[in-house]
């Protein structure tokens, strides 16, 4: 019935278009291969596809019929990987809010060659970011706040050829390694790790590289400060949040001379 109602769009378009429920308790039972395939005819700006418990074979033709529309929201799917992505798709923005992804799908969502905002949030089941972004030159924004993911390395090597990457929002996760490797995301500007886990800072200046950042929230890591050089290289820092950590001795005043505002 709903496969016959979407083909019957057909010519239309769309600002928004909803397909789904709106509750959890009356939440579809699955998702079949090719249901969206009336909307190939159908010209949208934003597609949200809304609360779906399982697909058939995580659905390879998801995006066959939605890879031109410019904001996709994915909420509430039983949803575990990213579907097909067709070539020359025209994604823009993309948001993935309460799937079932055990794993940050990096080299799937690296084939959004237009993508500029990234929004994986919510995902009680995804602790793990092994593979690495590749080749977005126009991504500006990624958040992966609210999610329960444990990694070292932060945060170069998972941004491969991202130059132009600003916001990046790590926020409410478990544990995060930060290496002081910010090579391939120097451009950021904003940096918020707030109530996540964080190893490294406090001990060396692992921000040294971040000269255009503008915006550094840490508050509630765990992090100690015991170098008064921990926010060395901030140069353009205009605010600084660290509430609910700890300084040893002098070590406050000391790192605050070493900011330039």
């Amino acid at each position: 019935m709903m496969q016959t109602s979407l083909q019957g769009l057909a010519g239309l378009q769309v600002s928004r278009l909803i397909v789904g429920e709106f509750r959890d308790s009356d939440k579809l039972q699955d998702f079949e291969r090719g249901l969206l395939t009336g909307l190939c005819q159908v010209q949208m700006e934003e597609f949200v596809l809304i609360c779906f418990r399982e697909f058939e074979d995580d659905t390879d033709t998801l995006f066959n019929c939605i890879g031109n529309v410019s904001t996709v929201r994915l909420v509430d799917l039983g949803l575990e990987e990213i579907s097909q992505v067709p070539a020359r798709s025209k994604v823009k923005q993309l948001e993935c809010k309460k799937c079932s992804f055990e794993d940050v799908p990096a080299l799937k969502l690296s084939l959004f060659k237009e993508l500029r905002v990234l929004r994986i949030t919510k995902n009680k089941r995804l602790k793990n970011f092994s593979q690495n972004f590749e080749g977005l030159p126009d991504l500006e924004v990624i958040d992966l706040s609210e999610n329960r993911l444990t990694f070292s390395g932060c945060c170069s090597p998972q941004f491969q050829n991202c130059p132009n990457l600003k916001h990046l929002n790590l926020s409410f996760n478990s544990n995060i390694r930060l290496t002081g490797d910010f090579a391939n995301v120097k451009n950021l500007l904003y940096l918020d790790l707030q109530h996540t886990t964080l190893f490294g800072p406090g001990s060396y200046p692992v921000f040294l590289s971040l000269q255009k950042l503008i915006y550094l929230d840490i508050s509630h890591t765990k992090t100690e400060v015991k170098s008064q050089c921990t926010f060395c290289g901030l140069n353009s820092l205009q605010v600084l949040k660290m509430a609910g950590n700890s300084f040893e001795g002098n070590k406050l005043a000391g790192n605050f001379k070493n900011l330039s505002h």
